[in-house]
């Protein structure tokens, strides 16, 4: 399972809104007209990833204490994408990559993978 970011780019209205926090994919729809910082604040992220903004300003509580019932999926679906021999991400065009479930396994010292722009 999981949603595309094409697919998340597809909701950019009032009436039908989303946007990606963390990996989490949330239809913020109904929770608009509730934001304290205000309908434009979301709006402005529709369809996309909002998480470097939303981090730098949110407690990492405010989803599930304000809005859990935004929550309704992650991105990516998990297998991750081709990897290279070496183990570095596979060039080339086409769409698809690496996931975000995929990224999220690499995360020792040893074994560390961050994503940059996108």
């Amino acid at each position: 399972g999981g949603y595309t970011l094409e697919e998340v780019a597809k909701h950019t209205t009032k009436s039908d809104c989303w946007v990606v926090v963390n990996g989490e994919v949330l239809d913020v729809t109904k929770f608009l007209s509730e934001h304290p910082g205000g309908e434009l604040a979301i709006l402005t992220f529709a369809g996309k990833d909002a998480s470097e903004e939303f981090n730098m300003i949110h407690p990492p509580d405010v989803i599930p204490k304000y809005a859990p019932d935004a929550v309704i999926g992650m991105i990516g679906g998990g297998g991750g994408g081709a990897v290279a021999a070496g183990g570095a991400p596979a060039a080339g065009g086409g769409g698809g990559g690496i996931t975000l479930a995929e990224v999220a396994k690499h995360n020792t010292k040893s074994d560390c993978w961050v994503v940059v722009n996108g």
